[in-house]
This record gives C-alpha cells, sequence and structure tokens, in this order.
C-alpha cells in the first residue's frame, strides 16, 4: 500500500515546545477524498522541538488521500485541520498546530515582580487610590504600589498586564504613558485617571474608531462621556471616557475587547467568560494570535496548570 509522510509543527501561542505528550489522530475523510485511507492514532513526544515527522501514512497512489488530523496534549484544546497526504512525499502540514490554552487548567501564573515592572507600571500602581464599587473590589481599598500589585491574585493581575501590553503598543496609539493613577482593578478591565487630552488624541487617531458605551457604568461621583475601540481585527482595546464631578479630572474604563472570534483550526474561538467576567488568559491567547511573528502583545507572563 502506498504511504507518505507528514511534516507538523506544535507548539503553543509562543511557539515553545509542548511539555506534555502530543496525541495526533488522523481520520480518512468521507467519499473519495478518503480513498486510500486509514484510521490512526500516533503518540509524539515533543521534547524541546516543535517540528515531528509522522511516517507510514496510507494513502491512495497519485491524487492522495484527504484526512482530518486532530491533535490533542493536556490543558490546551484540541486542534483540527484537513490534510492530504500523498505517496512517497514528505507531505508539509497544511497548518502550524499553535494549541490556545484550557482556562480552567490554570491556577496561577507566574508574572514580574513588581520591581521588574516598567517605570509606568509602577507609577500606574503607586498613583493608585482605589474605590470599591462592588464587593469584590473591597479587598484592595487603601493599596497602592507593590502591595496593590501583591494583592491582585492571578486574574486581576493578568487582565492588568494585558491592558498595559496593549496599550503600549502601536495598534492602540501607544497611549500607556497618558494612563495615570489606579482605581480599579478586575480581570477584564481596569478604571484610571488619564491624561486630559487623551480622549482627543484618541477621536483623531486613525487607530481609533467610535463605539458603543451602554454597557459600560461610569464610577459614582463621575459622569460618561465618549468610548472608542481600536481598529485591530481582534484584541481591541476600548477606551470609555468619564469625567470626575468634583474635580473635573478624566479617568477611563479601560478593557481589552474580543467579541468576533478567531479561527483556530476548523473551530471559533471567542472570549470565554469567567464569573461573568471576559477571561484575561484568553485575552491573552488573542493577543498573542494577533502577532504570531514577533509576538509584541505578549504581556509577560506565563501559566501555572493544575
Amino acid at each position: 500500500m502506498p504511504t507518505g509522510q507528514l511534516h507538523i509543527q506544535l507548539s503553543d501561542l509562543l511557539g515553545a515546545p509542548l511539555k506534555d505528550k502530543v496525541e495526533i489522530d488522523f481520520r480518512p475523510f468521507s467519499g473519495d477524498l478518503g480513498a486510500g485511507g486509514e484510521g490512526m492514532e500516533v503518540s509524539v513526544n515533543m521534547g524541546r522541538e516543535i517540528d515531528a515527522i509522522i511516517s507510514a501514512l496510507p494513502c491512495r497512489g497519485g491524487v492522495g488521500t484527504m484526512y482530518r488530523v486532530s491533535a490533542s496534549t493536556p490543558h490546551y484544546r484540541d486542534y483540527s485541520f484537513f490534510q492530504t497526504i500523498t505517496e512517497n512525499t514528505v507531505n508539509m502540514a497544511s497548518d502550524d498546530v499553535e494549541f490556545w490554552i484550557k482556562p480552567g487548567d490554570i491556577k496561577d501564573i507566574v508574572a514580574p515582580e513588581f520591581s521588574a515592572l516598567s517605570a509606568k507600571a509602577q507609577d500606574i500602581l503607586n498613583t493608585a487610590r482605589m474605590t470599591a464599587p462592588q464587593p469584590d473590589d473591597r479587598d484592595l481599598l487603601g493599596l497602592s504600589g507593590q502591595a496593590l500589585y501583591d494583592s491582585l491574585g492571578p486574574l486581576r493581575k493578568a487582565g492588568f498586564l494585558n491592558i498595559l501590553k496593549k496599550a503600549s503598543h502601536a495598534t492602540a496609539a501607544e497611549c500607556l504613558p497618558e494612563i495615570e493613577g489606579l482605581l480599579v482593578s478586575r480581570q477584564d478591565r481596569i478604571f484610571a485617571f488619564v491624561n486630559a487630552g487623551l480622549e482627543e488624541r484618541v477621536n483623531a487617531s486613525p487607530h481609533y474608531r467610535s463605539a458603543d458605551s451602554s454597557l459600560h457604568q461610569p464610577l459614582e461621583g463621575f459622569t460618561m462621556k465618549r468610548s472608542f475601540k481600536s481598529r485591530d481585527a481582534h484584541a481591541n482595546l476600548q477606551l470609555t471616557f468619564m469625567i470626575d464631578n468634583a474635580t473635573g479630572r478624566m479617568a477611563a474604563d479601560i478593557d481589552i475587547d474580543e467579541s468576533s472570534g478567531i479561527e483556530h483550526g476548523t473551530e471559533v474561538i471567542h472570549n470565554g467568560l469567567f464569573r461573568s467576567r471576559t477571561n484575561p488568559y484568553l485575552i491573552r491567547e488573542f493577543m498573542l494570535s494577533a502577532d504570531p511573528l514577533t509576538h509584541s502583545l505578549d504581556p509577560g507572563y506565563a501559566f501555572v496548570f493544575k
């Protein structure tokens, strides 16, 4: 029986090798396209490599055989794609398999220490004036600087680092320098004072468009103004501006949104909700997928799995 080989790359979204075994399932496509194929299951230990060669895949001579290829590894979502295998050939995979994490498998993150944060990130924390619009904000009242950062916990810390990285990026008009003292920090958003000129700068920027602010509520004592969203295909930064009624100082509700979904092999991934809020671990994956070559949107933390 004719056979072919498959050259496939298997990694996480940072392009790093997988620590656990990868199971790859080959199923011939139904009908004539799958003629000559046989179901196979292959286990691959990647070690420090991301490239694997799968040999002895049965196929039809000439035009070859179409397979549905499904890859799985612990703590990550399965990845499936269609692949033609032709005889006596090392067939290059039609997709590079870049696994997305399963947020429910994460128990913690490994994040930079406070002293390793940028000077701007430290300043946002050092000048914090934390408020508690909701009960789960209360544990941060009165905190600032390192004590605040250390008390965020994995979900809120991941959300904070996501937003700071995105706000520093060219696709968000590098607005991070104009974010000032933190007011609220949640897993899906932050509220912070901002430079008074940021609203007009964003309004004039080609990187932003007007956005619906109806799902955003101002902090108590603030009046809502306009909302803008960056024009990225994925991982959009949204800035919803508000004015402190007592002082006239500008603040913003800042979050990263992904509502349209992104292709992942034969699936589409949408934002996951955790405790009725956007999951920051998935937002990290959306950010990485937005720049798969240079990883310029890597927020700089790693996952610890259960």
